[in-house]
């Protein structure tokens, strides 16, 4: 995985705490006079955060502020990027994954809200504009995929879809385990860029799987063009909180950022 700030380049490593004190301007008057002294509308916190964010950072679209599971604090979703949490008076912000301290370790938070919106997204998407890899016989459970032809652990989930070695030991793939891999494109770079035509020459192949086997396998295959989705799941994939690849998507709305070996993921997936 990438750093999840990278990818669009908001912020990296040590660049947050320049941030921070970047949108640590003062926050939008909470209400404003008229010339003839009448009170105007109470500006409210969503409006403020959204305000000061694009003062910030004009150049982002983020997402609608909401109550986040911390108390007192608001989310902003960055297309592509991080979950923010901002104050109220949208001066300063905290980037990054939400975990809670229980007994015995951290615990990814996930949001009810987000995964109701994850479960929609996946609902919608047409199986026909993925390509998928599908087990013999019928599949125990599906996971879409954001994926990328330039990413190693993209490769190397796809190197493991069948049975394969692994310190001499013969392991059984993510198809050998009942799971039909479905892929959407996210080409990390953008687009246009290098990683989106490999991307498109696949999605514009007769034989799709074959093309994006060897893509993925650092193999050329002939550039081609055509109605593509690369676009279309590039920008869903952004708005679903996708920051780098792979990134697996449950049916029900869960979001594992990054590969997980065959055995973890059916595990993971209940079969």
């Amino acid at each position: 995985m990438i750093n999840i700030l990278k990818n669009t380049g908001f912020l990296t490593g040590c660049a947050l705490v320049s941030l921070v004190s970047f949108l640590a301007v003062p926050a939008a008057v909470a209400q404003e006079e008229s010339s003839s002294g009448t009170l105007l509308k109470r500006k409210g916190p969503e409006e403020v955060i959204l305000e000061n964010l694009h003062k910030a950072r004009p150049e982002i679209k983020f997402g609608k502020p909401r109550p986040s599971p911390i108390k007192g604090l608001y989310q902003v979703q960055v297309p592509g990027g991080p979950i923010l949490y901002v104050t109220p008076e949208g001066d300063k912000l905290i980037a990054g994954e939400l975990l809670a301290i229980e007994e015995g370790g951290l615990v990814r938070v996930e949001d009810p809200y987000l995964i109701a919106e994850r479960k929609k997204m996946v609902s919608s998407i047409d199986p026909k504009s993925t390509i998928n890899f599908k087990p013999k016989g019928k599949a125990k459970a599906v996971v879409y995929v954001f994926t990328d032809v330039d990413c190693g652990y993209c490769r190397r989930l796809h190197s493991q879809m069948h049975t394969y070695n692994e310190n001499g030991q013969q392991l059984p793939g993510y198809n050998d385990l009942g799971i039909e891999v479905r892929y959407l494109a996210y080409p990390r770079a953008g687009i246009p860029s290098p990683s989106a035509d490999k991307l498109i020459s696949a999605w514009c192949a007769k034989d799709k799987q074959d093309a994006l086997t060897k893509l993925k396998a650092m193999e050329a295959v002939p550039n081609a063009t055509c109605d593509n989705p690369v676009a279309t799941h590039f920008q869903l994939g952004g708005e679903a909180g996708v920051s780098g690849t792979p990134a697996l998507f449950f049916p029900d709305g869960k979001l594992i950022p990054g590969y997980l070996p065959p055995a973890e993921l059916a595990k993971q997936l209940g079969i």
